[in-house]
C-alpha cells in the first residue's frame, strides 16, 4: 500500500550541477540588470526617486535570491518539490486566464477603472485555480488592489 502511494507521487530527480548553473544564472542575470539600471541616461538629475531606482532595486532583490540559491547550492539543502503532472486542466486554466487578462485589456480601452478590474481579475484567476475561501477571494484581491492604487496614484501620481 505505501509503495503504491510513494509510486504516484512525482518529483524530480536531485541535480547539484542544475541547482548551481541556475543559481549562477539568476546571480549573473540580476547583475546585468543592475548595470543596465544605473546606465538609464537621465536628462536631469530629479534628486530621490528617479528612473533608475525601481530597476535598481529590483536587481539588487534578484542578485539577492541568486546568492541565497548559490550559498544553499554549494552547501547541499535540497529543496523539497512535488511536481504535478501536466494535464488538461491545467492548460485550460492557463487558457482561462490568458483569456480573462484579455478581457481586462479590452474593458480598460473602454475606460473600465483599476479598481473594478483588478480586484474582478484577481478574484476570477483565484477561483479559477481552485481558491474559495472568502479571505482569498475578497479580502486579497481588495488589499492588493488598494495598496497598487494607494502607491501608483496617490504616491507616484501615475494615473491607472
Amino acid at each position: 500500500m505505501t509503495d503504491d502511494i510513494l509510486a504516484e507521487e512525482v518529483t524530480t530527480p536531485e541535480s547539484p550541477i542544475m541547482e548551481k548553473l541556475t543559481a549562477a544564472v539568476v546571480t549573473v542575470f540580476g547583475l546585468a540588470m543592475l548595470v543596465a539600471a544605473r546606465g538609464i541616461v537621465l536628462r536631469n538629475e530629479p534628486g530621490g526617486v528617479d528612473p533608475r531606482w525601481w530597476p535598481t532595486v529590483i536587481a539588487v532583490g534578484i542578485i539577492a535570491c541568486g546568492l541565497w540559491m548559490t550559498f544553499n547550492a554549494f552547501r547541499g539543502v535540497a529543496i523539497e518539490r512535488t511536481v504535478d503532472e501536466s494535464s488538461g486542466q491545467g492548460w485550460i486554466q492557463v487558457g482561462i486566464t490568458v483569456g480573462a487578462l484579455a478581457v481586462v485589456l479590452v474593458l480598460w480601452h473602454f475606460g473600465v477603472g483599476f479598481l473594478v478590474l483588478g480586484p474582478a481579475y484577481l478574484i476570477a484567476t483565484n477561483w479559477v485555480y481552485g481558491l474559495r475561501r472568502w479571505t482569498t477571494l475578497l479580502l486579497f484581491p481588495a488589499i492588493i488592489a488598494g495598496l497598487l492604487y494607494l502607491v501608483f496614484m496617490l504616491l507616484l501620481k501615475v494615473p491607472l
